[in-house]
C-alpha cells in the first residue's frame, strides 16, 4: 500500500513557495497593542449581531497592570467576545506573534478559552472563514497569559483578517450559564515579524522518509494551514514525511456540524496535498465519543431526550458511508471507531462520555466496519485506542474484542497503537510485547499517533527542556524505532504516524497541565531537527546514545 513519492511534484512546489519568502526583511511592527489605561477599547469591538450584542467595558476594578483592563459582559452566545483587524491587506505567509492576558471569575474553576481568526474575501459575496488558532485554559480568579504565533495561508483571494477570543463554540440551544461568563482582556500585543526571523527548513539534512524507507512509511499529523505548500511547515511535512493524517479536520464535529450538511473544504485540502505530493493518507477518525456534534445523539424533536437507536444506526451510517465513498481510492486507511474501550474494563459507557454503547451496545463497532467496508472494499480498517502499550488489561481487552471481531467475520485490517509515551514509560519490552500480540491475531499494526512528553506525569512543574530530556527522548526513540523496525521485518508493521511535524503545535502544549508546554516531537518549534530525530537517521550525531 506504500506509496512512491513524487519528488518531482515536491520540487516544484518548494521552488513555487520559495517566492513566498523573499529577501525583503523589516523591523518587527506592532500592529496592535493595547493596556485599556488611556480609557479607550481601542479598536476593540463586539461580534454580536444588532440586538443581541455584549458589551464591551474599561474597567479599572479589574487589571493585569497599569490602570484598567477590558471586559466583556452580556454575552448570550460561545463566539461572543472582542474582535479587532489585525489587517485589511492579507500577505501570504506574513506571520504575526500574539500575547496578551485572560481572566474571569465566575463559572468553573477552569474554563477553556479560544483565540481565532475570520477571514474575508476580495469577492464580497463569498462567505467569512473562521478558525481556530489557539486553545488554552485559564483558572478562575487568576490571570492566564496567552502567547503564540498566527501565519498567513496562500489564499490569493482572501482580503481582510480579523483576530478574536471566544469560548469554544456550541450550538446556541447547548449554551449554558458557564458558556455565557464575563471575562477580561488585558495588555494585548500583536507583532509583524520580520521575515528574517521566521523559522525555515532546514535543507541540508537527511529525509526522514527515505532513510526509514526500507522498512515502513513515516508520517505526521497536520492541519489544514499546515499544508500550504507556501509556508515552511509544509515544506517540512514534504521533506520528512510520507503519509498524513488530520489532527481534527477529519474527526466527526468537523465534517458534519449540522445533520446532512458536510463540511468538505479542509478535508479535503489535506486529502489533495497527500495525493498531490504521493504521500500515504488516513483518516482520523469515522466514529469517536469525543469532538462529535451535539445533534448526533439527541431526539430531533427534543434535543433534551436521546437518539433512538434506530436512528443512531443511520446516522452513524450515513456519516461513515458518505465519507468512505467520497474518497474511495485517496484515503487508505482509516480509523473506524476510536477509544471504544473503557479505562476500568470493557467498553467505554456514559460514565466515561461515550453515549455509543449504552444506546447500540457493541453492535455499534462491528456495523461501522461493515458500512466502511461496503464503501470502500480496499481500504484499510483500523481500530484505534491509546495505552494499550502501557496497560495490559486494556490491551487484553482489545485482544479479545479483535478475536471476536475476526471470528464474527467483521472486516478489521489492524490494530491502531496510538503511543502517548513519555521520556519514562512504557518500556521497549512493552512495546514489543504489544505489538506482537495484536500480530498474533494476523491483523496488521499501525502506530497512529506517537509523541513523547518528556515529563513523567501531571505531577512535574514545567520546565525548559534540558539537554538531558533531550538525549534520554532521543535514546528512547532510538529504541523504539528499532523495534518498530523488527516488526516491520515480520511484515507485522508498515506505518507510524507522528502525532504533528514540530513542538510548536503539539497537543501536550497546556495539556494536561495548562500553562505547561512540551517538546514530545522529532523537530523543535523553529523546525529544527532534534536529537530524537538523529537517534533515528544517524545516532553517531548524537553523543552519549548508547
Amino acid at each position: 500500500m506504500r506509496k512512491t513519492k513524487m519528488l518531482f511534484v515536491l520540487l516544484a512546489l518548494l521552488v513555487a513557495a520559495g517566492g513566498i519568502l523573499s529577501a525583503q526583511t523589516f523591523k518587527n511592527v506592532t500592529v496592535i497593542k493595547n493596556s485599556f489605561d488611556d480609557g479607550k477599547v481601542g479598536g476593540w469591538a463586539h461580534r454580536g449581531h444588532p440586538g443581541s450584542e455584549e458589551k464591551l467595558i474599561i474597567d479599572t476594578a479589574v487589571k493585569k497592570v497599569g490602570s484598567a483592563s477590558l471586559k466583556i459582559t452580556n454575552r448570550t452566545k460561545t463566539w461572543h467576545g472582542p474582535i479587532h483587524l489585525l489587517t485589511d491587506n492579507a500577505v501570504a505567509g506574513d506571520v504575526y506573534a500574539f500575547s496578551g492576558w485572560i481572566y474571569y471569575n465566575q463559572g468553573p474553576e477552569n474554563q477553556a478559552f479560544t483565540f481565532s481568526v475570520e477571514r474575508s474575501f476580495k469577492d464580497p459575496n463569498e462567505a467569512h472563514k473562521y478558525a481556530n488558532i489557539l486553545s488554552f485554559q485559564a483558572k478562575k480568579g487568576e490571570w492566564t497569559q496567552i502567547k503564540g504565533e498566527y501565519t498567513v495561508g496562500a489564499d490569493p483571494t482572501q482580503k481582510n483578517i480579523w483576530v478574536y477570543f471566544e469560548l469554544p463554540y456550541k450550538a446556541d440551544d447547548l449554551v449554558t450559564d458557564n458558556d455565557k461568563i464575563d471575562f477580561w482582556v488585558d495588555e494585548i500585543e500583536f507583532i509583524k515579524l520580520d521575515p528574517a526571523l521566521k523559522p525555515k527548513v532546514q535543507l541540508d539534512i537527511p529525509n526522514l522518509g527515505d532513510t526509514l524507507y526500507d522498512w515502513f512509511s513515516i508520517g505526521t499529523a497536520v492541519n489544514p494551514d499546515e499544508v500550504d505548500p507556501s509556508q515552511q511547515k509544509a515544506q517540512l511535512i514534504m521533506k520528512h514525511f510520507n503519509a498524513l493524517v488530520a489532527g481534527n479536520a477529519h474527526k466527526m464535529d468537523a465534517i458534519q456540524p449540522q445533520e446532512g450538511k458536510f463540511e468538505w473544504r479542509d478535508a479535503d485540502r489535506i486529502v489533495e496535498f497527500g495525493m498531490l505530493t504521493g504521500m500515504r493518507v488516513r483518516w482520523h477518525s469515522l466514529q469517536w465519543h469525543q469532538q462529535a456534534p451535539a445533534w448526533l445523539m439527541q431526539d430531533p424533536k427534543d434535543p433534551n431526550k436521546r437518539v433512538s437507536k434506530d436512528l443512531l444506526n443511520q446516522r452513524l451510517k450515513t456519516h461513515i458511508q458518505t465519507i468512505v465513498k467520497r474518497y474511495k481510492g485517496q484515503v487508505e486507511s482509516y480509523d473506524v471507531v476510536n477509544e471504544v474501550l473503557s479505562d476500568k474494563g470493557g467498553f467505554r459507557t456514559a460514565a466515561e462520555g461515550s453515549l455509543w454503547y449504552d444506546i447500540l451496545g457493541k453492535e455499534f463497532i462491528f456495523n461501522s466496519f461493515k458500512w466502511a467496508r461496503e464503501a470502500d472494499p480496499y481500504a484499510q480498517l483500523v481500530i484505534n485506542d491509546y495505552n494499550l502499550e502501557s496497560d495490559k488489561r486494556k490491551r487484553q481487552d482489545m485482544y479479545n474484542l479483535v478475536k471476536e471481531m475476526l471470528a464474527a467475520k467483521v472486516p478489521v485490517d489492524a490494530v491502531g497503537i496510538q503511543m502517548h509515551i513519555s521520556n519514562t514509560a512504557p518500556s521497549v519490552a512493552e512495546i514489543k510485547e504489544t505489538i506482537d500480540l495484536f500480530a498474533s491475531l494476523g491483523v496488521q499494526v499501525v502506530i497512529t499517533e506517537m509523541d513523547m512528553s518528556i515529563y513523567a506525569s501531571a505531577n512535574d512543574a514545567k520546565r525548559t527542556p534540558t539537554a538531558n530530556d533531550l538525549l534520554v527522548q532521543a535514546q528512547r526513540y532510538k529504541d523504539i524505532f528499532a523495534v518498530y523496525k523488527a516488526a516491520a521485518e515480520k511484515g507485522q508493521l508498515d506505518l507510524v504516524m507522528i502525532w504533528g511535524p514540530s513542538d510548536d503545535t503539539s497537543w501536550l502544549n497546556d495539556f494536561p497541565v495548562r500553562g505547561r508546554t512540551d517538546a514530545p516531537l522529532l523537530f523543535d518549534t523553529r523546525f529544527q531537527a532534534k536529537p530524537a530525530f538523529w537517534a533515528i537517521v544517524d545516532p553517531s550525531k548524537v553523543k552519549g546514545l548508547r
